[in-house]
């Protein structure tokens, strides 16, 4: 396995905890962000810098592979 196929591993089972109840029950709170409640800002957060992540190691993979023309 190579570094960066560990560091994806890695990277979805940080995605995994930051997913799970015991963190989505700290953001719980009625405490809004710019208007949003921030249960809600985290979670799309979290999203938005998941699809971050994994694009970076996709493109990171995908160019290792396939040579340049």
């Amino acid at each position: 396995m190579s570094r960066t196929e560990k560091l994806l591993t890695i990277c979805g089972i940080v995605l995994f905890f930051l997913l799970n109840y015991p963190l989505l029950q700290i953001f719980n709170v009625e405490t809004p962000v710019m208007g949003v409640p921030l249960a809600t800002f985290y979670l799309f957060l979290v999203w938005i810098l998941a699809l971050i992540c994994l694009g970076l190691f996709g493109h990171r993979l995908r160019s290792r592979r396939e040579p340049e023309p």
